[in-house]
């Protein structure tokens, strides 16, 4: 398992397509090999070098057949570095920058980065539980930073996050909502809100009060965010995030930004790991193919 701090260590073990592959067979046949058509564990070499051969049926699989790597145009090691790249960096990166820094097309960048947004998008498994602040926020439109829910031509996200006892923030998770009515702002709650173990506090807005059924919820005046500096202090920083490397984000695409974000923002404390955790990802989710991303 990699677990290196800088580019200069990546490298020294990543040098080339063969070291990649290695490192995909370490992890998705960790169990040892079991046919995807039959089931059987009994296997030949491939034809293709690294694959495997099933004795029983036949089938024949690499190793990055069933994984987001899945039929890359580009060379696997040239992958990794963009995982990596991601993944570390404080601020991620932009297929723009990915694109000069390793010569490949920005389309290309772009198209895997998406992937990799895929797999960073949280499972739900494990909710917010003990104090958890929600909020929403509005990004772009003409009138940006103003006061009111006014949706304009702005892009609308809930969000929420733990707040720990010594008043430091925990995990936090963002959901993209149509409109400010309860049924959209309960998308968050649903997926990652504990409905046992969580004291939810949020501002006053009419949407919160059919919530109050299912969540301990405490309806609050915000008093302009001064109730809620940990959440608003989150807000700005994602919002600068977005500006400042992501200059145009579509409605259609901001929750893969989001997945980002919070993917990063709720693994500050694992920069070790953070690459190897993204790339078990990006092994046990499906392919993703471009036109999932335009259609």
């Amino acid at each position: 398992m990699f677990t290196g701090m800088n580019l200069i260590e990546f490298t020294k073990q990543f040098q080339s397509n063969t070291d990649c592959v290695s490192y995909l067979i370490d992890i998705k046949w960790k169990d040892g090999v079991k046919c995807k058509k039959c089931g059987s564990a009994e296997f030949w070499k491939g034809k293709c070098s690294n694959n495997v051969r099933c004795k029983q049926c036949g089938y024949e699989e690499s190793p990055t057949a069933g994984t987001l790597f899945h039929k890359i145009k580009f060379p696997l090691l040239k992958a990794f570095h963009i995982c990596y790249r991601v993944s570390v960096s404080k601020k991620g990166m932009s297929s723009w920058q990915l694109s000069r820094e390793l010569d490949l097309r920005q389309m290309t960048c772009w198209a895997f980065k998406r992937k990799i947004q895929a797999a960073m998008s949280s499972s739900g498994l494990k909710p917010l539980e003990e104090r958890v602040d929600v909020d929403e926020m509005a990004i772009g439109g003409h009138d940006e930073g103003g006061q009111g829910r006014n949706k304009a031509d702005k892009k609308l996200v809930s969000l929420a996050v733990e707040i720990r006892e010594d008043g430091r923030m925990g995990r936090a998770y963002a959901r993209v909502i149509n409109n400010y009515s309860s049924q959209e702002l309960e998308k968050i709650f649903d997926k990652h809100i504990s409905k046992e173990n969580a004291k939810v506090r949020t501002d006053q807005w009419s949407g919160y009060s059919p919530l109050q059924s299912k969540w301990n919820i405490d309806m609050i005046k915000s008093e302009k965010g001064k109730k809620f500096p940990e959440l608003h202090t989150l807000i700005m920083n994602l919002k600068s995030w977005l500006r400042g490397i992501h200059h145009k984000c579509s409605e259609k695409h901001m929750q893969a930004y989001l997945d980002e974000f919070f993917y990063r923002f709720n693994r500050r404390g694992f920069d070790k790991t953070i690459f190897h955790n993204l790339v078990v990802r990006m092994v046990n989710n499906a392919p993703l193919y471009h036109k999932a991303f335009t259609t």
